[in-house]
């Protein structure tokens, strides 16, 4: 499914840079961090793109919770 969300256009060094930082967030703190996809990449009622806008770097507890449910500006 996440190859299929991939567009011509995306920036992977971009997106590289967020498992990048989802890393060293967990090395420092202790606390596991995951790259999560803002707007879901699959779910009954959107399909988001994985590219670098719509990433971002969140606890492994709060991507959990989201759980393909919830994105910002949700009708």
């Amino acid at each position: 499914m996440q190859k299929q969300a991939i567009p011509s256009w995306v920036d992977f060094e971009a997106i590289r840079v967020f498992y990048e930082k989802a890393k060293e967030l967990t090395r420092k703190t202790g606390i596991e961090y995951e790259v999560d996809h803002i707007v879901p990449i699959r779910s009954r009622r959107v399909c988001g793109l994985h590219c670098q806008q719509n990433l971002q770097v969140i606890t492994a507890v709060e991507n959990n919770r989201k759980n393909n449910s919830f994105w910002p500006d949700m009708a």
